[in-house]
């Protein structure tokens, strides 16, 4: 394992879909001021590590491995690694079954005690403890989704694509039904479980596949892969509501090919909001107005690669990392502070299928 210059870099995790005894989980440094990424460590105990979600505080990485069985119900699985701090180096803890097919996103929460996860294949939802050595605990619940939408080729059953924290809630956009279903995590002395708060219709057809909170303000955005759109939501703290307040698309106008969207972030001073479109291979950047909440779309800017399964916004919010899946590339974008606009460095680092890009800071 190499090491980075901690005044001067951060460290980056790339999750992949390699696999079959290859490295698949990478770390890499990253130049705070010009963007260039590093390669400067890989490990191979994960098979598919398409999610990643670090918790900095404990210093602990944790992954899915997006597999399903013959039969397409379970197979996946979700690994725990530790963090050496000054290195960035992890060290392998272990795993657990996903008991669901194709997991494919997973959130802590915020003491580090609890890990939910979202199976997209069988669409459910599987909640555990975490030790505090990092280890991942027996499976404490798990909640099956039920349902279909309108496309019969991609909405035959319940989807589950993620999992987001908000106020002690856990929000699971499902694609397969147009459903955002809430959970409240629920202790008890024998065991944790997930109940049911609430779920929120998304329109026919849409696809909703992950989503992100204003950081400030009471907003929520929904990015939907099936129709290539962004819902925004005015989001009720107390009761943990959404109520849908606009519906933009994600692609340029007159746009007639192949596109599916992806990722969404907002920008850290809450100002921008960026998309990933899969197919037209650009990242949509929106002005959000901070009194309604509604999107204006400022740019369309390519991502410098094929199919951007997923993207990063620096925590100084000078760069974007674009993670190009077909073309097994990182692309560094420049971040323009006056105007949220996106512009190519020219920095491009070659990695295997790389689909999900974390900071560790």
């Amino acid at each position: 394992m190499q090491r980075y210059e901690k005044q001067s870099s951060r460290i980056v995790y790339v999750g992949t879909y390699n696999g079959g005894g290859n490295d698949s989980l990478y770390v890499l440094s990253m130049d705070k001021s010009t963007g260039k990424l590093s390669a400067i460590g890989a490990y191979a105990e994960v098979e598919m590590p398409s999610f990643l979600t670090v918790d900095t505080e404990r210093g602990r990485v944790f992954a899915v491995s997006e597999l399903q069985d013959e039969a397409g119900k379970e197979g996946g699985e979700v690994a725990s690694y530790a963090v050496e701090a000054e290195t960035g180096a992890l060290r392998y803890i272990g795993k657990r079954p996903s008991y669901g097919a194709s997991p494919c996103h997973l959130v802590t929460d915020r003491e580090g005690k609890r890990l939910v996860v979202a199976n997209y294949t069988s669409g459910s939802v599987s909640l555990y403890p975490i030790s505090e050595d990092g280890s991942i605990g027996p499976l404490a619940d798990r909640k099956q989704h039920e349902g279909h939408s309108v496309r019969s080729d991609r909405q035959e059953a319940a989807h589950a694509h993620c999992t987001v924290l908000k106020d002690s809630r856990i929000y699971v956009a499902d694609l397969g039904t147009d459903k955002i279903m809430i959970y409240n995590v629920q202790e008890s002395e024998a065991k944790p479980s997930l109940v049911l708060h609430g779920e929120v219709q998304v329109h026919a057809g849409a696809g909703p596949r992950h989503m992100a909170f204003h950081p400030d303000l009471p907003y929520a955005y929904v990015i939907n892969e099936l129709d290539s759109t962004i819902t925004a939501f005015a989001y009720g703290q107390e009761a943990g509501t959404l109520r849908e307040i606009q519906t933009v698309s994600a692609l340029p106008e007159g746009f007639a090919g192949e596109s599916y969207c992806a990722d969404i972030h907002i920008g850290v001073t809450g100002d921008y909001l960026y998309g990933s479109n899969r197919g037209h291979d650009s990242i949509a950047v929106y002005r959000i107005d901070r009194t309604s909440g509604k999107l204006t779309l400022i740019q369309h800017e390519p991502t410098g690669g094929a199919w951007p399964r997923n993207f990063a916004v620096t925590p100084d919010r000078k760069f974007v990392l674009a993670a190009n899946q077909n073309s097994d590339s990182i692309v560094t974008l420049a971040v323009n502070e006056n105007t949220g606009r996106l512009e190519p460095t020219g920095y491009e680092l070659r990695i295997p299928k790389p689909v999900c890009i974390q900071f560790f800071e």
